[in-house]
């Protein structure tokens, strides 16, 4: 090999292993680990404690995440303290005079993250006793929806209230999962409250979520299932009735829209026909004058009454077309895969009268062609009508409506209507239901996404109670006990005393198969004889509290 040849394998050998060396090092995987702490001064635990600062030492450099929202301290202060950073660590100062021979916690709810990273330390607990001895006492427990018993899934704030208290004497936080404790608490009984205290004010609002119970609660020096208070939270509904819009959506209807259901609404003016919503919350009304375009109204319900002043606006044209393509008289309310036993139903835009005698539609049968005809009545509203007729599963339907069966209010008829449909099997849920809770029940049938599909009401001791058209699938049962009997579920109030109805939640999920026809037994609530709450235990460490 000459020297030329050598001086160019050298030099190939320089620039492929240079090559392979070009990049940057990776620096290994994410820190994830949250600040630890290495030690306080004063101590942690420090009894005497006369102190005006403290500082909890880090491992790394530290940052705050609102402090003044996110670190609690029980007892309460009336002066917020100040919290800063210094170097790998926190401080401290009260600026609040402290209380004789008390404990004092600082709770950290996800005030502290490393400052690289942002890792935030989940909680973290600095205690001192101003006197001689420390406070080791607990409390605990657990925040769930009132509604359908799942644990609350937003951070709420709890109080903790002594006999005769009109401010709290310790405050914590919730977690995720709806649980909270005390730590550090003295000897005694406290009532506790928890609140979505959404402004960090430490008092409940009257749009709080909120959750309170009625027992006073003994702290503890250890917690088990069996010690631990269950709240049940529910928002208040401080709705107030009142109207959403009211407008002519063309010449001659008017539709007005209310926040609340209606009960018996009147309305006095123009000459009109009107059909509230299954809702309730909608009213419908046609002017008897087609051409209708303004007109003064004066609703009147329950806690309503409105004088409405309203004008037709003419809508922008859109494209080549002045008015949207109005909406066709007749209409199926049919999805195509109704219960072979369900009722066949057609809904109208206006309200209608038969246009000649008793009206009739034509059914096919698509699988052996027949031909058949059923009658079709129509509700008290005018606005519904059914077709009376018996149809099989699983067979091919086609169902037609010849023009001029029906007229609307203005004398014009409706045009045709065809359809298709397959009916098809459902099941139904027989339920045999004994009902001890002395109130009436709402009884609700849930899908597996803790919808309500159905629902019936109660109002005897006992009763058999038939669910039908239920799609297989599974499904559970609630029972809302009706203490105020408005046929729903009400939520608390605070400021009332009112717990929000309670409810019972079957022990069991049902799983529903087409065709089936399911039979269950239920019995809510318990006699009086039986019932374990008939009786209180004098010796229970838990007594009524007064509002």
């Amino acid at each position: 090999m000459t020297v030329l040849s050598v001086f160019i394998f050298h030099l190939s050998v320089f620039f492929l292993t240079g090559c392979a060396k070009q990049g940057y090092p990776t620096g290994g995987p994410k820190d994830t680990t949250p600040p630890k702490a290495l030690g306080t001064k004063p101590a942690n635990e420090s009894r005497h404690f006369s102190a005006r600062q403290f500082f909890i030492e880090f491992d790394e450099y530290v940052v705050l995440k609102n402090p003044d929202e996110n670190v609690l301290v029980s007892p309460p202060l009336k002066q917020k303290a100040e919290y800063t950073t210094k170097g790998h660590g926190v401080l401290v100062r009260i600026k609040d005079t402290l209380q004789a021979n008390t404990t004092y916690l600082f709770q950290f709810k996800e005030a502290i993250a490393d400052f690289t990273e942002g890792n935030l330390l989940p909680s973290y607990e600095y205690v001192f006793s101003t006197g001689d001895r420390m406070d080791t006492l607990m409390l605990a427990g657990t925040v769930a929806n009132a509604r359908d018993g799942k644990p609350w899934n937003e951070v709420l704030s709890v109080l903790a209230y002594r006999p005769g208290d009109t401010m709290p004497a310790l405050v914590t936080r919730t977690d995720k999962q709806g649980r909270f404790a005390f730590h550090y608490i003295p000897e005694g009984n406290y009532r506790l409250v928890a609140v979505g205290d959404k402004n960090k004010n430490l008092v409940v609002d009257s749009t709080e979520a909120v959750a309170w119970d009625t027992l006073y609660h003994s702290a503890v020096d250890s917690i088990d299932s069996t010690r631990m208070a269950s709240l049940h939270i529910s928002t208040p509904d401080r709705r107030v009735q009142r109207i959403l819009k009211a407008e002519f959506t063309e010449r001659g209807r008017i539709v007005v829209s209310t926040l609340l259901p209606l009960r018996q609404p009147a309305v006095q003016g123009e000459p009109l026909q009107w059909r509230l919503n299954p809702r309730r919350d909608t009213l419908t009304l046609w002017c008897l004058n087609e051409q209708c375009d303004s007109t003064v109204l004066i609703l009147t319900d329950d806690g309503l009454h409105d004088t409405l002043r309203l004008r037709y606006r003419q809508p922008p044209r859109r494209g080549h077309s002045a008015q949207p393509p109005k909406e066709p008289l007749l209409k199926t309310l049919c999805d195509g895969n109704r219960a072979f036993y369900d009722s066949l139903m057609l809904a109208f835009s206006k309200p209608v009268t038969p246009a000649v005698g008793q009206p009739q539609a034509e059914i096919l049968n698509l699988k052996d062609s027949t031909l058949g005809h059923c009658t079709v009545t129509l509700d008290s509203s005018g606005m519904r009508a059914r077709l009376d007729t018996t149809l099989r599963s699983g067979e091919e339907y086609r169902v037609r409506l010849a023009p001029g069966l029906f007229s609307d209010l203005y004398g014009r008829p409706a045009d045709s209507l065809t359809f298709r449909l397959t009916p098809k099997d459902y099941g139904t849920l027989t339920l045999h239901l004994s009902n001890h809770t002395g109130h009436p029940l709402v009884v609700e049938v849930l899908d597996k996404r803790d919808t309500v599909v159905q629902h019936a009401t109660l109002h005897a001791p006992s009763a058999t109670l038939r669910f039908t058209h239920l799609p297989a699938g599974d499904y559970r049962l609630r029972a809302v006990v009706d203490r105020n009997g408005d046929g729903r579920w009400t939520t608390g109030d605070y400021r009332l005393g009112r717990q929000p109805e309670e409810h019972h939640l079957f022990d069991k999920t049902l799983q529903l198969r087409e065709k089936w026809e399911m039979e269950e037994r239920w019995t809510v609530g318990r006699p009086a004889a039986l019932d374990r709450h008939a009786t209180l235990d004098a010796d229970a460490p838990l007594r009524r509290a007064s509002f």
